[in-house]
């Protein structure tokens, strides 16, 4: 009876360390990042030529999401001027992430190029490997889809992975060391390849000389390059990781933004002497 009662016992707590276990192998401990960090950038529009023409701000705050704490980061991004009558660009791209930066949801407000889009992803872990993402997205006022995705495994949003990129080992990594990621893009999962390129000192727009890390993300995805090299990164090498350069490209031309102002970081900042 004892054993029965003993395997019975044993049987229930490794259920109970089964459930939930894609959200605990997710959960990360976030040292690099924290609340009331923002940071401004310049951004650059390329098609024929390189325009400088708009503005993007970065934004992280402390909330709660159904009840309990959580982060908000918010990216906004628009165009101005000139470069305005070339593209149109108005973005405002937000997620909700636990404090273990666990995606929670992702909202993107698009207008760009003459079309508006609008998509929502919400994230529930229903215990096990698995995660479960309803996605929705309506596309100049017309209704697109609203499905629910079925994934194994930690899955992040353009949002999110940015945040999930800053908090990688990178000490112990050797120059070409690949991290893989699953990312969802509208109601397609696609696969991420974060390759660390090593160390570059790079020039923002404040006039100061940062000494970062170069990343390079592959994003298998239709809305950009044939799934080649989607973008590259720059973080500082200290214990911020705050992006400082940021080039993306897209199906026709590239965007860029640099770093001009940057307050309530965590550490101080690695500034090349």
């Amino acid at each position: 009876m004892n054993k029965l009662l003993n395997n019975l016992i044993a049987f229930l707590s490794m259920s109970l360390l089964t459930i939930g276990s894609v959200s605990s192998q997710c959960s990360v401990d976030n040292k690099y990042f924290q609340a009331g960090e923002q940071l401004s950038y310049d951004l650059y529009i390329k098609f024929a030529a390189t325009i400088k023409g708009g503005y993007a701000t970065m934004s992280t705050k402390s909330v709660k999401y159904e009840g309990k704490d959580a982060y908000k980061m918010t990216l906004i991004s628009e165009s101005q001027g000139f470069a305005r009558k070339v593209f149109e660009l108005s973005d405002t791209l937000a997620c909700y992430t636990t404090k273990g930066v666990l995606p929670l949801a992702y909202f993107k407000d698009a207008h760009e190029g003459g079309d508006y889009t609008k998509e929502r992803l919400t994230y529930s872990y229903p215990g096990g490997n698995d995660v479960r993402i309803r996605a929705i997205r309506h596309k100049n006022g017309d209704f697109k889809f609203d499905e629910t995705l079925n994934f194994s495994g930690c899955t992040y949003d353009l949002m999110s992975v940015l945040f999930y990129a800053r908090t990688l080992n990178y000490p112990q990594m050797a120059i070409g060391k690949e991290t893989k990621v699953n990312f969802v893009t509208g109601r397609s999962k696609v696969s991420m390849r974060i390759v660390y390129n090593g160390k570059e000192s790079v020039k923002a727009n404040d006039n100061k000389k940062y000494n970062c890390m170069k990343l390079t993300l592959y994003i298998q995805d239709d809305a950009f390059d044939g799934g080649k090299e989607a973008m590259k990164v720059y973080i500082t090498d200290d214990d911020n990781r705050m992006p400082v350069k940021l080039e993306t490209k897209l199906k026709v031309g590239s965007t860029r933004a640099v770093l001009k102002s940057y307050k309530g970081v965590k550490h101080p900042v690695n500034i090349v002497k």
